[in-house]
């Protein structure tokens, strides 16, 4: 480990407990906005753990990034939101593109695995900082990670069964590791996408019957 890593894990270490109380914030204000929206989601908040963090710095100085500070790595501290629908997901990011204004960056992730998420990194704007419970997180980031409800099942099991791509394999390992990430890619593009598509009808149609159930109840109220 060299001297910038050892002090970044370093830096971390005397902050991890205020990037556990900047995450809680971040999710309260997001799960605020998700009641109030009345949609139908699943959210989680993650910290990265010091050993995941030494990884990532490693990794990505292999592929030629080199982080020099701990404000250089955007996702530290971590939020995913889950939805059922993608015109829930649509619903949700113009939401929190009003809610936080500049202080928000969207990035739409296609993977060549046919994976679609959409992420964002997210810091408290100026008036928020102002106040006694926000202002201690003055230039910390945390990455917004807003996908499906399949696609978050697949994500999951390919960040467990493919994610760490320096680990040393032996020449037939590697094989077996590149059928393994091909199979995945198929089940996402043959199955997962199609399904998605398939869910969403489902769930809208099933409001719309809901919907026009209680027109329908209210009609009858209104006559008798």
């Amino acid at each position: 480990m060299n001297k910038t890593t050892e002090r970044i894990l370093k830096e971390y270490e005397a902050k991890a407990d205020l990037y556990k109380k900047f995450t809680d914030a971040i999710r309260f204000l997001f799960e605020n906005i998700l009641k109030k929206g009345g949609y139908k989601y699943y959210i989680y908040a993650r910290l990265k753990q010091i050993e995941s963090l030494e990884e990532k710095i490693e990794r990505k100085k292999l592929k030629g990034k080199i982080y020099k500070r701990l404000e250089d790595i955007k996702d530290i501290a971590g939020i995913r939101v889950i939805f059922y629908t993608e015109k829930d997901r649509r619903k949700f990011i113009s939401k929190i593109q009003k809610e936080f204004k500049d202080s928000l960056k969207i990035k739409k992730t296609h993977k060549i695995s046919g994976y679609r998420a959409v992420h964002a990194n997210v810091v408290l704007g100026k008036e928020r900082l102002k106040l006694s419970e926000y202002e201690a997180f003055k230039g910390l980031k945390c990455e917004i990670q807003l996908c499906l409800i399949l696609e978050h099942a697949w994500a999951e099991i390919e960040h467990d069964v493919l994610y760490k791509e320096n680990i040393k394999l032996s020449e037939s390992d590697k094989v077996h590791y590149l059928h393994m990430k091909d199979r995945m890619q198929g089940i996402m593009q043959n199955y997962i996408n199609k399904a998605s598509v398939e869910l969403e009808r489902v769930v809208l149609q099933s409001k719309r019957i809901k919907r026009d159930s209680v027109g329908k109840l209210k009609s009858e109220i209104l006559v008798h």
